[in-house]
Formats: structure tokens, C-alpha cells, sequence
């Protein structure tokens, strides 16, 4: 049987927050708490969260992005999370946590060096130290792509597809997790026809709804 040690766990201000935080403190700046934590002796899991088996997929088709996105965070692999990002990629934050103060979005460096802090076992201070990393796309529920015509490349056809996420990260003393009914968009492109490829999807815009 194990042993549970109760934790501080900090459920409002999603995953973006947490990314906020990560950054900030790396840049030695200001972070503010955040507001809606509770404490939860209750949140046990058994003996931790069980991390899916890596697979990472070859991107051909639109449904590898979301399972490398996952696999990315489970193995805590900044190289693959960066390989299946657009150079265009654009983070959208919530609406919740634009009122709370936050950036309405940001781009694909600030995502990369917010992640790169995040796997790192070791990051450099003042940058916390993550113990653990779980995430979970809702793919099993079933996915469904709308095709768009964007006003930044109105010649091409993007897809877009809205899923339930969970995740789980262990930032001793605290643990983060997502507000119940979480759910984000998932925006993909198709460059491989400028790579000389088939096809080759890449995350052009990750938009979280927060639980709306």
C-alpha cells in the first residue's frame, strides 16, 4: 500500500498558468500565485499515473499530431514536441486567464523555451523543477476535422478538430491539473507538399478553451 503526501493541488488557470509560470521564472521575473489552488489531501492516484507506452508516429497523417503531442509530454522529448510544430505555430490562451492578466497568445519560441524548462529534468535556475509529466488528448472519444480556409493562407485548407485534455504535472510542492471539462483546438497543416512530401501535418495553432 503506498504512502500518500498530501499536496498543494492547483486546478484554475489550466495548463497555461503553469507554461507562464515555468517562463517567468526562468527569465527571473515576477510570478504571481496562482489564485484558484486548493488543497486536496484526497488526490491520491495509486501509485502514480501510468505513462502510455511511446509510439511516436511518422506525421502522415493528421491524427499523428495529437498522438505525438501526448507522446512528446509523456517522454518529455523537447526534439519531437518541436519537430511537429509549424513555424507559424501560435499558442492561444484562454479566455479566463486573458481577464486574469495573462498574453491573449503566444509563438512558437515562446513555446518551445516554456516546454524545453518543462521536460527538463535539470533546468537552470531559477527555473522549477518538474517531477513528473502526464498528458492525456481525449483521441479515444472520437475525432472529428472541420477543413478552413485561413485569412494568413487563404490558397490553403487547414483542419481543425476540438478535444478533452487532461494532464498531470508534479512540481514539488504542488501538483497541476486541469479544470474539470478542459477542452482545447487543435489546428493542423499540411506542409508536406513544400517539403517535396506526400503529406506532413504540422500543429499550426493550439487554441485552449479552458472549460468555457
Amino acid at each position: 500500500m503506498s504512502t500518500f503526501s498530501p499536496q498543494r493541488v492547483l486546478r484554475g488557470k489550466d495548463f497555461e498558468m503553469l507554461k507562464r509560470q515555468v517562463l517567468l521564472c526562468a527569465m527571473m521575473l515576477l510570478v504571481a500565485s496562482v489564485s484558484a489552488c486548493i488543497f486536496d489531501p484526497n488526490n491520491d492516484d495509486g501509485g502514480g499515473t501510468v505513462i502510455p507506452p511511446a509510439q511516436l508516429k511518422d506525421l502522415t497523417h493528421r491524427e499523428d499530431v495529437l498522438n505525438n503531442i501526448e507522446v512528446a509530454y509523456n517522454k518529455r522529448r523537447i526534439e519531437w514536441y518541436n519537430a511537429l510544430l509549424d513555424s507559424d505555430f501560435r499558442f492561444f490562451l484562454s479566455q479566463g486567464d486573458v481577464n486574469g492578466g495573462l498574453p491573449d497568445s503566444w509563438d512558437r519560441t515562446v513555446e518551445i523555451e516554456v516546454n524545453t524548462l518543462l521536460f527538463d529534468k535539470e533546468p537552470p535556475a531559477p527555473a522549477p523543477k518538474c517531477q513528473s509529466t502526464f498528458m492525456d488528448i481525449r483521441l479515444e472519444d472520437g475525432i472529428s476535422w472541420i477543413a478552413i480556409n485561413p485569412e494568413s493562407a487563404p490558397t490553403e485548407t487547414w483542419y481543425q478538430t476540438t478535444l478533452y485534455y487532461d494532464f498531470k504535472f508534479e512540481i514539488s510542492p504542488n501538483t497541476y491539473i486541469p479544470i474539470t471539462g478542459a477542452r482545447a483546438v487543435f489546428t493542423v497543416r499540411d506542409v508536406g507538399k513544400f517539403e517535396g512530401k506526400d503529406h506532413h501535418w504540422q500543429l499550426v495553432e493550439f487554441r485552449d478553451l479552458g472549460d468555457e
